[in-house]
C-alpha cells in the first residue's frame, strides 16, 4: 500500500466510527508518507460532518487496518516528490507486510507487525 492507493477499512473501532468512518468503507492514500503506522486516509462520507458539513472524512487509520483493494501505480519517483522535504528516509509504503522508506529499508523487525 502506498501514496493514492484505493484501500478498504477491515476493522470498526470507536475511534474511526466518531470521524464517520466504518468497517467496509473505501478510501484513498492521501498522504505519501506513515506516521506512527498509519495512513492519512480520505473516505468519501453518506452524509456531511454535522460540524464541518464536509463530506469528505481523512483520519488517520492503521496500516493492519487496511486491504489494499486498487494500486495507483505509483512510482517511487512521484512517491519522493510528493513527501515532505523530498527525504527518502520518511516511511512511505508498505509490501509484502513491512513499511519500507524509498531506500527500500525495512522499517519493522517481523513481518505484519507493524508495531515491532
Amino acid at each position: 500500500m502506498k501514496y493514492l492507493d484505493e484501500v478498504r477499512l477491515i476493522v470498526e473501532k470507536e475511534e474511526y466510527a466518531k470521524q464517520g468512518v466504518h468497517k467496509g468503507m473505501q478510501g484513498i492514500i492521501a498522504l505519501p508518507e506513515i506516521r506512527y503506522g498509519t495512513f492519512c486516509v480520505s473516505f468519501e462520507l453518506a452524509a456531511p460532518d454535522p460540524e464541518t458539513h464536509c463530506f469528505l472524512a481523512e483520519p488517520s487509520i492503521a496500516i493492519e487496518d487496511l486491504q489494499l483493494v486498487c494500486s495507483a501505480n505509483v512510482t517511487d519517483e512521484v512517491l519522493l516528490d510528493a513527501l515532505p522535504g523530498n527525504n527518502p528516509n520518511w516511511w512511505c509504503k508498505a509490501e509484502q507486510g513491512f513499511v519500507l522508506n524509498l531506500k527500500g529499508e525495512k522499517k519493522n523487525k517481523i513481518p505484519y507487525d507493524y508495531k515491532s
